[in-house]
């Protein structure tokens, strides 16, 4: 088996040795979520007295599956193209789901478990060029560890290092798997009003990307039943305008074990609308941190919710359900236990251990 850089080189891009090489996935920035201040604030009919509301917990959840999506990402080596030196970036993505049975038994949809390796390269190779040379790497790799060559735009923006660049990519074909999936799941009509789908991490997803998947009229009448579950927030983020202005942090800090903040609007320029709020899931004696323990709840807007906003009576049936979920806790198993449930704990879990090992996804570029 030849390696990837020895791909590379036989195809005449000029691979050079770069001492920054890790396989720390650690290297890169966030992608943050909340990366706009929305002015208008108020996104829920009829408008929520005093900004918060005690939520009662639900008997029964509603959620039936729950999805992970993750991705490594590595510059893996910079190379010389004509009169550019550019980086090359390598990563794996992935998206798991496991079904809560009716027993309460959770398991793993192996149907639904997607894995892939990741080559981002610069644009400055043509599109046909990037086919070609997947088709050449692949003809040397073990079936179950293709790649596929996707170009990044390292002119995009100006202020960013291309490696960014690169994992903003492979962040894009991450997030393209994980609509994938779930635009199958409703299309199996797997996806109910009584068999919810949660998904880790926000439901923001940019660039017209469900546009782009073309989800018929029936697929997004179901996106109202997918709910993103955030275990981060910026708390410095700034809401409303002029006198009404405050930031996320002094919003969130004063709610009371399973209080939810109102809906709050987004920026109006998405292909899709959503609403999120906040709702705290452990007693604030219980925990070290006046924001630890607060969740960042997701939906989609549909239909007339898009000018009107999220109904009160949907935001209190999905914090109840969410709540019903706060038990059992991965305390002492993962950092983040006070703002997890459980399930997609474990989606993570089985994920994180269907990648590659770090010295085996080495082994196939060096």
């Amino acid at each position: 088996m030849k390696r990837l850089i020895s791909i590379l080189r036989d195809n005449n891009i000029d691979c050079l040795p770069n001492e920054r090489f890790t396989l720390d996935v650690e290297m890169f920035l966030d992608n943050g979520e909340e990366h706009r201040f929305p002015k208008q604030v108020l996104f829920e009919f009829p408008e929520l007295k005093g900004g918060k509301k005690l939520v009662p917990e639900a008997n029964l959840s509603m959620f039936r599956y729950f999805l992970d999506g993750s991705q490594r990402s590595h510059r893996v080596i910079d190379a010389s193209f004509k009169s550019r030196f550019l980086p090359i970036c390598a990563g794996q993505i992935g998206v798991a789901v496991l079904e809560r049975e009716y027993s309460g038994r959770m398991k793993p949809r192996r149907d639904l478990i997607r894995i892939e390796n990741i080559l981002a390269m610069p644009n400055v190779v043509e599109k046909d060029n990037a086919k070609d040379l997947e088709k050449k790497i692949n003809n040397e790799m073990p079936e179950n560890e293709h790649f596929r060559v996707v170009r990044y735009d390292y002119q995009s923006k100006e202020d960013k290092d291309p490696a960014d660049l690169g994992r903003a990519m492979i962040i894009h074909e991450m997030q393209m798997l994980e609509l994938k999936t779930i635009r199958d799941m409703i299309g199996k009509h797997m996806i109910q009003d009584e068999r919810m789908l949660v998904k880790d991490g926000g439901l923001q997803y940019r660039d017209n990307k469900i546009k782009d998947l073309n989800f018929s009229k029936d697929d997004l009448v179901q996106l109202r039943n997918v709910i993103g579950l955030a275990k981060t927030f910026k708390p410095n983020m700034t809401l409303g305008q002029g006198r009404g202005r405050q930031d996320l942090g002094n919003l969130t800090k004063d709610l009371d074990w399973k209080e939810r903040s109102t809906v709050i609007r987004p920026p109006k320029d998405k292909a899709t609308t959503y609403g999120w709020w906040y709702l705290r899931l452990r007693p604030r004696e219980k925990v070290y941190s006046p924001l630890q323990g607060i969740v960042k709840i997701e939906v989609f807007a549909i239909g007339i919710e898009e000018d009107d906003g999220i109904p009160e009576a949907r935001a209190d049936t999905i914090s109840s359900y969410v709540l019903k979920e706060r038990n059992v806790t991965p305390y002492n198993a993962d950092a983040r236990w006070a703002s997890h449930i459980y399930p997609i704990y474990l989606a993570e879990t089985y994920l994180r251990s269907s990648f590659l090992s770090h010295d085996r996804f080495k082994a196939l570029i060096f």
